[in-house]
């Protein structure tokens, strides 16, 4: 397996291991983004949502390279304040403010819409 830098291509990203430090950060923000947006996202909140997580590991690159002392370079710094202004606009087009997933149906809820279902026609209790 390739090393995955902040300046990989995306091919590179697609073949990456699920256990890596690199995935897990994309799988988990990824996961916390699909939550803000309440659980559901349209197609395009997709889109948005893959952008950020990939802005996210890009930019969790270059700063792991300065915090390890190696020296930022004048491409790293703009290419850096240029993705970190990208996904702050990208996040803002998701909204500021999550959207609760609600609660989760009680039992009698769920046996009542089920019922409901089965009187309109659909399949009911016992599927």
């Amino acid at each position: 397996m390739p090393r995955i830098g902040p300046y990989s291509r995306a091919r590179s990203l697609q073949k990456m291991d699920g256990r890596t430090r690199e995935a897990r950060l994309m799988r988990d923000l990824r996961a916390e983004l699909f939550a803000h947006v309440g659980g559901k996202p349209s197609a395009t909140q997709v889109a948005l949502i893959d952008r950020c997580v990939w802005l996210s590991l890009h930019m969790a690159q270059i700063d792991a390279k300065a915090a390890d002392g190696r020296a930022m370079t004048e491409h790293d710094s703009r290419t850096y304040l240029a993705w970190s202004n990208t996904l702050t606009r990208t996040l803002r087009q998701l909204g500021l403010e999550g959207k609760a997933l609600g609660q989760p149906k009680t039992l009698a809820e769920y046996a009542a819409e089920r019922v409901a279902q089965g009187a309109a026609g659909g399949r009911g209790a016992a599927a």
